[in-house]
């Protein structure tokens, strides 16, 4: 319509010079009058697409979670005017842009007229002012027939969906965000579900700019259908202040409140209100700081046991069981922080099964969902469960330890929320002092080196989440009964990714007089990080493959021999494996320049396998900084590609999924 405008302008601009001519007399005026009931159609059309915006906004708000005062919360917003310093400390954080509406200062991804493609089925991203639009298949058909669909295939129906080539498609506008560190999800309202994701299943990698399937940000089974995810019943759990679900039994449909948005000042102090007015009295005020007294109207984790401080964050932080789930549905969870949050909400631990009789006997029985989220030994593999791993080590059950130990919301940088000062060994050095003048005695490696860094022995990267290696929050120390045993990585092996299985159980043996363990051959003779790479499942893989990656590592046990085994990685089943497997291949020398995408087609992925592969035999093999059997690299810098494609026979091809 921009071109009527133009004309128009045009016609007016030479109209003077017009009249002057006889010839343009006796049509002039038809020609602008024309004009100008055009430009009244044009106008009108856009104006109704701009009320159209209007009205949708209108709407969104409405399909929202209701944010507000309830059950004694203020907002955040009620904290600034006394607690400036603590309050931007927080909105800094990503704790606070956890959940947000979409807006222009909220939204990462690209919207500039952008077309993507999942299945067969595209999407059609716009802006528009200040809201943006994707157009897409209708999501409440999308719903009736996921129903349809596991009604059919669990029996409840015998009737199975009827196929569609042309299903109903909407213009759907983005409602709320999900994440702004790593990536952000888009959220799009729907009749029957609440806000959804699996209408728009896509998000944005913030690191690498790009949209790629939602499906793609996690480890799991390429085989399985993409998640069905419901913001009104599950992200509003951790990624919401006081998330209240209001699920209607009669309709199914919700109505749900939170607090607040993200995860707010009240989700770690509890409800304001009572403080907010206590403290209007600058009296009050005065003779509470004079005093230095705990202000009894709020709670200040800093002032809680280690227990009761560590449960704020594992709200969210742990992985909890529910044990009225109608009254969740209903009224969301009942813990407030310096309440015990085992009492409705208790964490689910594999390794006390027996002493859980609130946990179903089903749930315990259930290998598929235990191992999505558990190895085997019961220990938490996924992040954002760190309090699970907290709860288990002998720091927190026998001592002090707390999550405040070494995080702090505002003495800290967002990205880690470490305290400062906590990067480096003082972390344990406040409790375990001993050490602190016979670290080489304690871990036989130079004080000033990576190995006499108490968390890279003690917390190693053996937990997923986020397209990354993340450290484990069960604080133990190096054995190889984990790694037998439950097939967790241990610290030697990840950080001496040349060594074998059989080499950390000699030292281990005589430096802290670990009893010997039984060992396979292979485990006796090839180096543990090739193992757990080449036959592993999907979650060994990307753990192994993200700590060859890890500049530490490379310099314990150099670097120009990991190429051909990251190599085989790129047309890996599992996408998020293929991910971390080529981001340290990137790392090394040559390989940057090697195209790669990570959810492209499996044409794409072979060639460029292929090419990493070439450029890795075109190589000099005459300073190979590890050679021999043990790498499965020849002396003449071959791969030993027989027994390397007898280990990938031998590979743990079981479904793994892993979202954290």
């Amino acid at each position: 319509m921009e071109w009527l405008f133009f004309l128009l302008l045009v016609t007016l601009g030479l109209l003077p010079w017009l009249v002057k001519l006889r010839f343009f007399r006796r049509w002039i005026w038809a020609v602008a009058i024309g004009c100008f009931f055009l430009t009244l159609a044009s106008a009108r059309v856009w104006h109704n697409r701009l009320l159209e915006h209007v009205v949708s906004k209108e709407q969104l708000s409405a399909k929202l979670p209701r944010e507000g005062g309830s059950d004694g919360y203020v907002s955040s917003d009620r904290c600034k005017a006394c607690h400036l310093d603590q309050y931007t400390s927080w909105h800094n954080s990503f704790h606070r842009t956890m959940t947000q509406v979409a807006t222009p200062e909220s939204v990462k991804g690209s919207f500039d007229n952008v077309t993507l493609q999942i299945d067969g089925e595209k999407f059609h991203l716009e802006r528009i002012g200040n809201a943006f639009w994707a157009e897409m298949v209708d999501p409440d058909w999308t719903h009736d027939r996921v129903r349809a669909q596991r009604d059919f295939l669990t029996g409840a129906s015998k009737t199975p969906p009827p196929e569609v080539s042309n299903p109903p498609r909407t213009r759907k506008q983005i409602g709320m965000l999900t994440g702004s560190h790593h990536f952000q999800a888009c959220w799009v309202s729907s009749s029957r579900d609440g806000n959804v994701q699996f209408a728009f299943p896509f998000a944005w990698l913030i690191e690498d700019q790009r949209w790629v399937p939602r499906r793609d940000t996690f480890i799991r089974d390429p085989n399985a259908a993409s998640p069905f995810q419901i913001w009104n019943l599950n992200c509003i759990m951790c990624h919401a202040t006081a998330g209240q679900p209001r699920k209607s039994a009669e309709s199914g449909l919700f109505s749900s409140r939170v607090a607040e948005l993200g995860i707010a000042c009240e989700s770690c102090h509890g409800p304001a209100e009572e403080h907010v007015r206590a403290n209007r009295d600058p009296l009050h005020r005065y003779e509470l700081h004079r005093g230095g007294k705990p202000d009894p109207t709020i709670v200040n984790p800093s002032r809680q046991p280690a227990k009761a401080s560590s449960q704020v964050c594992g709200q969210c932080h742990g992985m909890k069981w529910t044990i009225n789930h109608k009254d969740w549905l209903a009224n969301g969870f009942h813990y407030r922080p310096g309440d015990d949050l085992e009492k409705d909400t208790p964490l689910i631990r594999p390794t006390r099964f027996a002493s859980q009789p609130w946990l179903p006997e089903q749930l315990k029985q259930d290998r598929e969902f235990l191992n999505t989220i558990y190895w085997p030994d019961g220990m938490i593999r996924v992040t954002g469960r760190e309090y699970n791993g907290l709860i288990e080590s002998a720091c927190h059950a026998k001592g002090e330890l707390s999550c405040l130990s070494c995080h702090s919301m505002h003495k800290s940088k967002p990205n880690d929320q470490l305290a400062s000062g906590m990067d480096s060994n003082q972390a344990c050095l406040q409790c375990h002092n001993s050490f602190r003048e016979k670290i080489e005695q304690h871990t036989h490696h130079r004080a000033e080196s990576s190995g006499s860094q108490c968390y890279n022995c003690h917390m190693p990267f053996n937990t997923y989440g986020l397209l990354k290696a993340v450290r484990s929050h069960y604080i133990e120390s190096p054995s190889l009964k984990s790694s037998v045993e439950a097939g967790r990585p241990n610290a030697c092996n990840l950080c001496h990714l040349d060594q074998t299985l059989q080499w950390t159980g000699k030292h281990l043996s005589e430096w802290y007089g670990h009893p010997p363990t039984q060992l396979s051959a292979n485990d006796q003779s090839v180096s543990a990080a090739l193992l757990w790479l080449l036959r592993g499942d999907a979650a060994q893989r990307a753990l192994v493959a993200w700590n060859m990656g890890w500049d530490t590592a490379q310099k314990t046990s150099g670097e120009n021999w990991l190429a051909p085994f990251l190599a085989q990685l790129l047309n890996d089943p599992y996408s998020a494996v293929r991910y971390m497997g080529y981001r340290s291949l990137k790392t090394l020398p040559g390989y940057a320049d090697i195209a790669f995408d990570y959810v492209g087609e499996p044409e794409h992925r072979e060639s460029a396998q292929t090419k990493a592969l070439e450029f890795w035999n075109k190589l000099s093999k005459t300073n190979l900084n590890q050679v021999g059997s043990r790498v499965l690299i020849d002396r003449a810098g071959s791969v030993q590609q027989e027994i390397v494609d007898r280990l990938m026979q031998q590979r743990d091809n079981r479904p793994v999924e892993l979202i954290e």
